[in-house]
């Protein structure tokens, strides 16, 4: 504000200066010439007295008649000083008296083509006429000589009998006039250099005051675009902080920049603790991110995304948080990459519940398989209990050793049930993904799904290639297929044909379970992956199976696709990422 005020102080004061100095140059300008005008009236008075005092001489002289030297006393006044000549001319412009008439030897004069004018004008106005001549710095004045009572004995016409001249020297008025005209044209522009700087500072100030303005204009601007981004980014920062989800940004080269309230109270870091470090100290394996960008750096613009992908990370204290992770590139207006922001929310929970839902639905599974399960050990033990009666009635050593064979073999069978059983019951949690070939998985899951149901009037038909290779959990894998052929079985109702493919094509594993059943309606069909959805009778199913059939294939990025018309049998078809490389043993 104080500025403000001494820039209009400032302004008033300079237009102030700059009024009195054109008001002081005015009242000089005005006075200059006031003096001007009357040096020339002094001349011209000057003139006129002593044209008047030469021209009553001049009649006094030649009132006396023409007698010699008359005229050459009238010529003496122009050796008075100031007087340049006097001469008396006749109305037809030459000079009146020459030669030894007038007492002179100089030759006669005639007016020039240029005074003519004026001495034209006296003859017809009987007036006298004066005028300036500048170039050579005179005055001349013209007197009509008229008939009078001393000039009637000699001139009998009416008029002008001829015209006195008389010519002045004004060459000290004209000098000083010069001078006059300096003076003020030298004054004048000494007034006008302050009065011009004052124009252009008034100019100045005022291009000045714009400028301050505009300048105050765009502070003012920039004042409310600061306050504006500033209340913009408090507001980003209240969402960020109070979003009940975890967000990570980091920079083009993998360090933390954001890292929100719900990120710092999952992982334990303070945002000033973690910021600037590499993200990868979060994995539990940096090697999962790795493959996440890979996977999706697929744009030529550099620009991905990935969505809800399911990741481990490692809190400070080592606890282990499953996180559902969007993770996608940062661009800014220019469209150039910046970073990255990973969004994701702790589904630890979810993954819990959702692999007791496993286990339950094995468990399921189990207490199915547990009736044929009984029945397949029964047959073994009831012959092993019968060749010990036998042995101990028994002398023949050699008979003996033959019941002992039978009583091994039995007893090998009941283990390989036993072990088939626990091998499918022992939960997946703390297994690891490996290398598994699908091949041996299906038909390991063939041998399981006989014992919980019946497929003696059911034709199997196997196209099972082998290396039909993929990265899983292999007993997770198998309670895929096992809940599969159970549902054929079920849908057959024990009869018809079971056809079992796998096969490697291109990037790709492909294996297939197809049956001959009832199938599936059209309107069922989207629902069929729904948990707790089945067709079946009350207290014949859970409603899980495929749910859980569904959950596995999409953990490990495959894909599960199903073609069925009612009474004409249904196709399941899952496809599974390829891997090159040895597999694991799956008994």
């Amino acid at each position: 504000m104080s500025i403000r005020i001494r820039s209009s102080t400032l302004s008033y004061l300079v237009i102030g200066i700059m009024v009195f100095m054109i008001a002081a140059m005015a009242v000089f300008i005005y006075s200059s010439l006031h003096v001007k005008d009357r040096i020339i009236f002094r001349i011209v008075q000057q003139t006129d007295l002593a044209s008047d005092l030469i021209t009553r001489s001049a009649l006094d002289i030649m009132s006396a008649g023409h007698a010699e030297g008359k005229y050459a006393l009238i010529q003496a006044y122009g050796n008075i000083v100031g007087v340049d000549d006097v001469a008396i001319f006749k109305p037809d412009g030459t000079e009146a008296f020459t030669g030894k008439e007038a007492g002179i030897a100089d030759a006669a004069e005639k007016i020039g083509p240029d005074e003519m004018p004026q001495f034209k004008k006296t003859i017809s106005t009987l007036q006298s006429i004066g005028f300036f001549k500048e170039g050579e710095k005179t005055y001349s004045k013209y007197v009509p000589l008229q008939s009078e009572a001393a000039c009637s004995s000699c001139h009998r016409a009416e008029g002008a009998i001829g015209v006195l001249r008389i010519r002045l020297v004004t060459e000290g008025g004209f000098e000083l006039l010069t001078y006059v005209k300096k003076l003020i044209w030298s004054l004048a522009f000494i007034v006008c250099l302050p009065a011009g700087a004052l124009l252009v500072a008034g100019a100045i100030i005022k291009e000045k005051n714009k400028l301050f303005a505009q300048l105050k204009d765009s502070n003012e601007n920039l004042t409310r675009t600061f306050d504006e981004l500033d209340k913009t980014h408090l507001y980003l920062q209240m969402i960020l902080d109070n979003s009940r989800v975890l967000i990570i940004t980091t920079d083009t080269r993998g360090h933390i920049v954001e890292f929100n309230r719900e990120a710092e109270t999952l992982l334990e870091y303070a945002k000033e603790e973690i910021a600037g470090k590499d993200v990868l100290m979060l994995y539990e394996n940096p090697q999962q991110r790795t493959e996440l960008v890979g996977e999706a750096m697929t744009a030529k613009d550099g620009i991905w995304e990935v969505r809800n992908r399911t990741v481990k990370l490692r809190s400070k204290t080592g606890k282990v948080l499953h996180i559902s992770l969007t993770l996608s590139t940062m661009v800014d207006n220019h469209g150039r990459v910046i970073g990255t922001v990973g969004i994701g929310k702790d589904i630890s929970e979810q993954i819990m519940l959702q692999f007791k839902l496993l286990q339950s639905e094995k468990l399921a599974g189990i207490g199915t398989l547990a009736s044929g399960i009984a029945h397949e050990i029964n047959n073994p033990l009831a012959g092993i209990l019968g060749m010990a009666e036998a042995i101990r009635d028994e002398d023949d050593m050699n008979l003996i050793k033959d019941y002992v064979k039978d009583i091994i073999q039995y007893a090998v069978s009941a283990g390989s049930i036993v072990k088939e059983l626990s091998a499918y019951s022992r939960s997946a949690h703390n297994e690891g993904s490996s290398t598994v070939d699908v091949s041996l998985i299906m038909e390991n899951s063939l041998r399981m799904a006989k014992h919980s149901a019946s497929f003696a009037s059911i034709v199997l038909s196997t196209e099972l290639e082998r290396d039909a290779l993929i990265i899983a959990n292999g007993g997770e894998i198998q309670q895929v297929f096992v809940n599969l052929m159970i549902n054929a079985n079920h849908a057959m109702d024990g009869k018809g044909t079971l056809t079992l493919r796998c096969r490697r094509t291109g990037s790709f594993v492909e294996a297939a379970v197809s049956d001959t059943g009832h199938g599936i309606s059209e309107k069922h069909l989207s629902q069929i992956y729904d948990p707790f959805f089945t067709t079946k009778p009350a207290g014949k199913g859970t409603g899980l199976g495929l749910y859980v059939v569904y959950k596995i294939v999409t953990r490990y990025k495959g894909s599960i696709d199903v073609e069925s018309r009612p009474g004409e049998g249904t196709s399941f078809v899952l496809r599974f990422p390829a891997h090159d490389g040895a597999a694991s043993l799956i008994r």
